[in-house]
């Protein structure tokens, strides 16, 4: 099976391409950034090969996409508040860089694509631009000899997650907590979140992708719901941390009072019955994760967001 993965080395990237590895794949990592980071480098060395390129130059991606029997695309500009300022640059990668992509695998004859998705609740940039990217995948599938499946994610997480300089919840709290700080908490808390560890992300991703093909976007999710309070608390209580939790105005991009928690009955419809890892055992490997973190780069992470000071705030 040559399988190849369009943002490799991003967080979910890496841990698809390590996902296929495992399963014995061919695997060919395209990303625009720094060299995917596999587990056991020297295991997969015959089976792995990183390219660096760019979804937005179109001529590159037919010498990668010849011959892939499936391709993850996974690349995309991330971000909530931060993309409200960029987000032309936004609509050209999750839509004109997606639409590069697919009608490059339809050219190749490539014969399933991946499209990663996320819950359609927030108005705000990025939301708008995967949603859009998600239609024309429904559309092009519909009159092509390609099949598109689509997850729509929801809150994940895990060692790796970059801290900074996108706003994610378990990095920010964990640097936070960590340095002693309390944590920050945009609005009262309650709003709720599906946290989702990355591994079992990407064995769902890749199930899905080989499964009976759906047409419908399926939520990708543990079903289980929980309030950022409590996931603040968490961190808290994991770092012995007792500078607690303090309210922020609401951010721009986000909606208050939101409540996000999946409907798995698709998913395990489409691929069985899903054994998540529990929370806390994702939870304490991840934190673990940030505990090792060099401290140049958990400094440059407080000095970045202004957590040196509680108070602040940085966008």
């Amino acid at each position: 099976m040559k399988s190849i993965v369009i943002g490799g080395s991003g967080f979910l990237g890496t841990a698809v391409c390590n996902e296929l590895l495992k399963r014995g794949d061919e695997v060919i990592s395209f990303d625009r950034g720094l060299r995917t980071k596999i587990a056991s480098p020297e295991i997969y060395a015959d089976k792995f090969t990183f390219i660096e390129g760019n979804i937005m130059d179109r001529p590159a991606l037919p010498p990668v996409f010849e011959g892939a029997d499936e391709i993850y695309h996974l690349a995309g500009q991330l971000g909530t508040s931060e993309l409200e300022s960029a987000m032309r640059g936004a609509i050209e990668v999750n839509i004109i860089g997606s639409l590069n992509v697919f009608e490059t695998a339809i050219a190749c004859k490539v014969p399933r694509l991946f499209l990663a998705s996320k819950p359609n609740v927030w108005l705000n940039t990025y939301t708008i631009t995967k949603h859009t990217a998600e239609k024309i995948a429904n559309l092009l599938t519909r009159y092509n000899p390609i099949r598109i499946s689509v997850l729509k994610y929801f809150n994940l997480f895990g060692p790796g997650q970059k801290v900074y300089p996108v706003r994610k919840i378990l990095p920010t709290f964990a640097i936070q907590a960590m340095n002693g700080l309390p944590i920050q908490v945009f609005g009262d808390g309650q709003q709720t979140v599906d946290m989702l560890f990355v591994n079992d992300a990407a064995k769902i991703t890749v199930d899905v992708t080989r499964a009976e093909y759906n047409p419908n976007t399926m939520d990708c999710g543990t079903g289980i719901e929980m309030t950022v309070l409590e996931v603040a608390e968490a961190v808290n209580r994991y770092f012995n941390n007792s500078a607690g939790v303090i309210s922020m105005p609401m951010r721009i991009g986000e909606t208050p009072n939101t409540r996000l928690v999946a409907n798995r009955a698709a998913l395990e419809k489409a691929i069985g019955k899903i054994e998540f890892t529990p929370f806390e055992e994702a939870l304490n490997r991840s934190l673990a994760y940030y505990e090792r973190m060099d401290p140049h780069d958990a400094n440059a992470a407080l000095n970045f967001y202004g957590f040196s000071q509680p108070f602040s705030m940085a966008w």
